[in-house]
């Protein structure tokens, strides 16, 4: 029996106010001849961004008892199986989450083997209102873990900033998540040939900033020759992300792991944490580097929660020797 192709799926986040459906409407607009899917949550009873989806659409699941990326974890694993069921298959999903989702935890859901057999997670859009989102960054830290887990993030409203803000904006965006491309917008409307899908190179850009950043979101870049002992490694990620859940939003990388010669990549959003072979290291010295995205992280701090895993595998090395 042939195996069906995984279904694309795109995710637009944003907070509230930010021009999400205006983006997803413009984005459904450029998948001509495409059965898409839009899944829409709203926190309340009542979707209203539901009805202002315009452009031609094959079936609209709505979510509105809960948010999304929480409590209905369980209900968005239920549409995607009965989406499954569909006769006529579906090219790509569209999830827009609400305004106030931590969108990390839906992110790590289309990671599990379960849900990647049949569903591809291509982008997740992160929209952003330039006129406040500063404002917002400051008053909730979801925006900013909305922002921390973007592939793309699109600064939306563009057209009252001056030149010199949008550059500034831009800059302050790309030293609080490196790993996104970052494209504008005036009114919405985004060209798909603007839009970057590929992985963007592990290379933070630097903190060193003569301005103080109006936000406290940041990255920290952790670089090591030394091995990763992998179980310690995954109880070390696993309890800070669980135990700090409201610093640390983000983890993404290439890791060097004892007693294996192949480079593993790292991912963690929200509550998943996934480590999973990435093919051999070619022509490169074995390595790791690590890109940590937070609020108010400090190198030494990564370094400390790290040192452990590092310590068991030569630890281990020593054992070896001494046989």
């Amino acid at each position: 029996m042939e195996i069906a192709e995984p279904i694309k799926v795109y995710i637009l986040t944003g907070f509230l106010g930010a021009g999400k459906t205006t983006i997803l409407n413009s984005l459904l607009s450029q998948f001509p001849g495409h059965k898409n899917i839009v899944i829409e949550n709203e926190f309340g009873k009542v979707n209203i961004d539901a009805g202002l989806i315009t452009e031609k659409i094959d079936q609209l699941y709505e979510l509105t008892s809960g948010c999304i990326c929480c409590s209905l974890d369980n209900d968005l694993l239920e549409v995607l199986g009965n989406i499954l069921q569909n006769t006529d298959r579906p090219d790509q999903v569209f999830i827009e989450t609400t305004g106030i989702a931590d969108v990390g935890n839906i992110i790590g859901m289309f990671h599990m083997p379960e849900v990647q057999r049949h569903y591809q997670l291509v982008s997740t859009l992160c929209v952003a209102d330039a006129e406040n989102i500063f404002e917002r960054l400051q008053q909730l830290p979801e925006t900013g873990k909305q922002l921390s887990c973007a592939d793309i993030i699109i600064i939306n409203k563009i057209k009252h900033l001056t030149l010199p803000e949008l550059v500034y904006l831009s800059q302050q965006l790309e030293q609080m998540n490196p790993l996104a491309f970052i494209t504008t917008t005036e009114d919405g409307h985004v060209p798909l040939h603007t839009l970057q899908f590929s992985e963007k190179p592990l290379v933070p850009v630097s903190t060193a900033s003569p301005v103080k950043h109006p936000h406290k979101v940041n990255t920290v870049l952790f670089e090591s020759p030394d091995a990763f002992n992998l179980n310690m490694l995954v109880f070390v990620l696993d309890f800070h992300f669980n135990a700090y859940p409201d610093q640390l939003y983000r983890i993404k990388g290439y890791i060097r792991v004892k007693d294996t010669e192949e480079k593993m990549l790292v991912q963690s959003t929200g509550k998943y944490l996934h480590i999973q072979p990435a093919g051999s290291w070619g022509g490169q010295q074995p390595a790791s580097t690590l890109v940590f995205i937070g609020k108010e992280l400090k190198s030494a701090t990564i370094q400390r929660i790290l040192a452990p895993a590092i310590r068991k595998a030569q630890e281990k090395v020593e054992r070896d020797r001494i046989r």
